[in-house]
């Protein structure tokens, strides 16, 4: 007989909550690249009706019994840190009643048919009352957490993306990249008036060319196609489960370097999902538990390794295999194409430095939001007013390119954003790691042999699961806890060397 019956109990019962989110996530892959138009109410009711069945089972009577018994059990090790994991996940479920889960299911997937169809008819005022329903429960959601665990609307959304983040924490980090990053911005802005122009590439580059260039790029990166598969988009995403990943991109026929860099990012993604400790897959303890960690998975692929100029040494033959031979696909050239900084209103599209402004604004967004300090028609207004001070550009005509850009806060998203900032903060603190402790590393990367940075993620971070908290996870990986250190050192080295 087990010496931990109480223990094994919910390890067996998290295992079946894994099989019913591995299918609820396929169903969600679906609707969101596959599913025909009209099929849409159909699925969404029946989302919200399989949510219900997941919250039924979460709801195990046992629980707590469970609990009681195996906080007495002789546990160590991995064992006892997927305990304490499972207890914070059920305080997460139990803050949340089944016909809130309900709501929100039924009224999130309105609304990503309904931003769907504003998008491509730039209708605004359609798209209100759909996101109106996805506002007022996740104002709920937040209610319900923070009274749970004693936290503030934002602060209880930001416990839902990643474990022990506070706005008293997170506010005077944003405020520090601040002070260093618009001087930044505006230095490099006018050294790059002096440089040379960059050679656009000449198109048409057709989307079948464009996929086998991605998958190509995706394997050397260490994506397995036997347990995932790449598919298109209108938001780029990684979804599926660990066992069976799946992501996506979006090709532009007019210029190859779009797809490649959403695909680096989702391959980012997407390589943690396949690389998570699969002895302790359905287990809390696999993780990820960790946005700012997945994201950071993500931006050391995108925007850590495309700033190496070995990393374009390598491509640049492959694009010449691709697409044929032209000026624009010459190392330094595609380097200049993909470092230049270009103020604009799209946040997938933004350089490294004007990226971090697009973050701030969205959190700036969405905690006046959330708090009540405005509400969904006046969105378009702040948005507009807080894109003219950060980044210093005018609002367009499109609402695509404006706050109906991101199906994040459509999904009900909200404490998201921040991560992207942080991930850019996570993913520059491994590279100066990576490149510390491999004396080779750039030689390596020009040969195109890219495992060197896979291997010291799945080391370092993939299979390390959900052990530690951010910040103990960074230290584990690179020696020092999270800070903009490293992420304002590459930028202004890196800016200042190439312009």
């Amino acid at each position: 007989m087990s010496p931990t019956p109480a223990y094994d109990a919910l390890v067996a019962h998290h295992r079946q909550l894994h099989h019913l989110e591995h299918a609820q996530a396929i169903l969600t892959w679906d609707r969101l690249t596959q599913m025909p138009k009209a099929a849409a109410p159909a699925r969404a009711q029946a989302q919200a009706a399989f949510a219900l069945v997941m919250k039924q089972a979460q709801d195990e009577p046992r629980l707590d019994q469970w609990m009681a018994t195996a906080e007495g059990e002789s546990l160590a090790g991995d064992a006892a840190i997927n305990l304490a994991l499972m207890n914070r996940a059920i305080c997460l479920e139990r803050a949340l009643p089944p016909s809130l889960v309900q709501r929100r299911e039924l009224a999130t997937s309105a609304a990503m048919q309904a931003w769907g169809r504003a998008r491509q008819d730039n209708d605004w005022a359609a798209f209100v009352p759909a996101w109106v329903a996805v506002v007022d429960v996740m104002r709920e959601v937040a209610d319900r957490t923070g009274e749970a665990l004693e936290l503030s609307r934002m602060d209880a959304l930001l416990e839902r993306q990643e474990p022990g983040l506070r706005m008293s924490w997170l506010q005077p980090l944003f405020d520090r990249v601040m002070l260093w990053l618009p001087p930044l911005l505006a230095r490099t802005l006018s050294r790059q008036e002096q440089a040379p122009a960059a050679v656009e590439p000449v198109g048409p580059f057709p989307m079948s060319a464009q996929r086998a260039l991605c998958e190509q790029l995706m394997r050397r990166l260490g994506f397995n196609f036997d347990a995932g598969r790449l598919d298109v988009a209108v938001h780029p995403f990684t979804g599926g489960v660990p066992e069976d990943v799946r992501l996506t991109t979006r090709f532009d026929e007019s210029n190859p370097l779009t797809a490649l860099a959403s695909t680096l990012h989702e391959t980012g993604h997407a390589c943690y999902q396949q690389h998570l400790p699969v002895e302790w897959l359905g287990q809390p303890l696999a993780g990820p538990h960790s946005a700012s960690l997945h994201e950071g998975q993500a931006l050391t692929f995108e925007r850590q390794l495309a700033a190496i100029p070995g990393f374009w040494r390598a491509l640049s033959p492959l694009l010449r295999e691709h697409f044929g031979d032209q000026p624009a696909f010459a190392a330094d050239n595609l380097l200049r194409l993909t470092q230049r900084v270009r103020p604009g209103r799209v946040r997938v599209g933004a350089d490294a430095l004007t990226y971090p402004l697009h973050i701030v604004l969205r959190l700036q967004v969405e905690q006046a939001l959330i708090d009540g300090a405005i509400e969904v028609a006046d969105v378009p207004a702040l948005w507009s007013e807080r894109m003219a001070a950060l980044l210093g550009v005018a609002p367009g005509d499109s609402f695509a390119e404006g706050p109906l850009q991101d199906p994040h806060w459509v999904q009900g998203m909200f404490g998201y954003f921040p991560s992207y900032l942080l991930g850019a903060m996570v993913a520059a603190q491994n590279m100066a790691t990576m490149r510390r402790e491999n004396a080779d590393f750039d030689d390596r990367i020009e040969q195109g042999d890219w495992s060197v940075v896979s291997q010291w993620l799945k080391s370092r971070v993939w299979q390390q699961g959900a052990r530690r908290n951010l910040d103990d996870a960074m230290h584990h990986a690179t020696g020092s806890v999270l800070s903009d250190a490293a992420l304002r050192q590459q930028l202004e080295s890196g800016h200042d060397n190439q312009h």
